[in-house]
Protein backbone atom coordinates (compact mmCIF):
# COMPACT_ATOMS: atom_id res chain seq x y z
CA UNK A 1 0.00 0.00 0.00
CA UNK A 2 2.78 2.46 0.89
CA UNK A 3 4.01 1.82 -2.84
CA UNK A 4 1.16 3.10 -4.67
CA UNK A 5 0.61 5.72 -2.12
CA UNK A 6 4.11 6.89 -3.01
CA UNK A 7 3.79 6.22 -6.62
CA UNK A 8 0.52 8.07 -6.71
CA UNK A 9 2.07 10.85 -4.97
CA UNK A 10 4.81 11.09 -7.44
CA UNK A 11 2.60 11.21 -10.27
CA UNK A 12 0.62 13.76 -9.05
CA UNK A 13 3.42 16.20 -8.18
CA UNK A 14 4.78 15.55 -11.91
CA UNK A 15 0.81 16.89 -13.53
CA UNK A 16 1.07 19.57 -11.04
CA UNK A 17 4.85 20.83 -12.36
CA UNK A 18 3.67 21.70 -15.88
CA UNK A 19 6.73 22.99 -18.20
CA UNK A 20 6.34 23.76 -21.69
CA UNK A 21 8.48 20.60 -23.90
CA UNK A 22 11.94 22.03 -25.31
CA UNK A 23 13.12 19.81 -28.38
CA UNK A 24 16.40 19.86 -28.82
CA UNK A 25 18.77 21.72 -31.17
CA UNK A 26 19.12 18.04 -33.64
CA UNK A 27 15.24 17.67 -33.44
CA UNK A 28 14.04 22.04 -34.25
CA UNK A 29 17.62 23.24 -35.14
CA UNK A 30 19.28 23.38 -38.66
CA UNK A 31 19.68 19.67 -40.04
CA UNK A 32 22.73 20.67 -41.24
CA UNK A 33 24.68 21.79 -37.77
CA UNK A 34 27.68 20.10 -36.31
CA UNK A 35 25.14 18.73 -33.79
CA UNK A 36 23.24 17.32 -36.56
CA UNK A 37 25.46 15.59 -38.18
CA UNK A 38 27.31 13.75 -35.24
CA UNK A 39 23.49 12.03 -34.06
CA UNK A 40 23.27 11.03 -37.36
CA UNK A 41 26.67 9.46 -37.68
CA UNK A 42 26.47 8.03 -34.10
CA UNK A 43 22.87 6.47 -34.74
CA UNK A 44 24.86 4.78 -37.98
CA UNK A 45 27.27 3.68 -36.34
CA UNK A 46 25.52 2.16 -33.40
CA UNK A 47 23.04 0.37 -36.24
CA UNK A 48 26.37 -1.47 -37.90
CA UNK A 49 27.82 -2.53 -34.56
CA UNK A 50 24.50 -4.35 -33.87
CA UNK A 51 24.48 -5.58 -37.36
CA UNK A 52 27.81 -6.41 -37.07
CA UNK A 53 27.23 -8.44 -33.76
CA UNK A 54 23.94 -10.12 -35.32
CA UNK A 55 25.80 -11.05 -38.66
CA UNK A 56 29.08 -12.60 -36.44
CA UNK A 57 26.45 -14.42 -34.47
CA UNK A 58 25.14 -16.31 -37.17
CA UNK A 59 28.57 -16.69 -38.73
CA UNK A 60 29.49 -18.83 -35.78
CA UNK A 61 26.11 -20.60 -35.53
CA UNK A 62 27.11 -21.57 -38.83
CA UNK A 63 30.24 -22.92 -38.68
CA UNK A 64 29.24 -25.00 -34.85
CA UNK A 65 26.32 -26.61 -37.12
CA UNK A 66 29.03 -27.27 -40.00
CA UNK A 67 31.66 -29.02 -37.50
CA UNK A 68 28.65 -30.82 -36.07
CA UNK A 69 27.78 -32.59 -39.23
CA UNK A 70 31.22 -33.37 -40.95
CA UNK A 71 31.96 -36.77 -40.86
CA UNK A 72 34.32 -38.29 -38.11
CA UNK A 73 38.23 -38.33 -39.29
CA UNK A 74 39.47 -41.69 -40.04
CA UNK A 75 41.73 -41.59 -36.52
CA UNK A 76 39.39 -41.23 -34.46
CA UNK A 77 37.05 -43.43 -35.48
CA UNK A 78 39.80 -46.11 -35.31
CA UNK A 79 40.37 -44.77 -31.67
CA UNK A 80 37.51 -45.35 -30.75
CA UNK A 81 36.48 -48.79 -32.38
CA UNK A 82 39.62 -50.04 -30.51
CA UNK A 83 38.27 -48.61 -27.39
CA UNK A 84 35.02 -50.30 -28.04
CA UNK A 85 33.93 -53.76 -26.12
CA UNK A 86 33.79 -56.76 -28.75
CA UNK A 87 30.36 -57.84 -30.02
CA UNK A 88 28.99 -60.80 -28.75
CA UNK A 89 27.71 -63.47 -31.78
Amino acid sequence: MKRTTSAVTLLAASAVMQQNASACAVCMGDPNSALAVASDATLWMLLSLVGFIFIATAATMFYLWRRANRPIPPDVQLVENLNAEPEEC
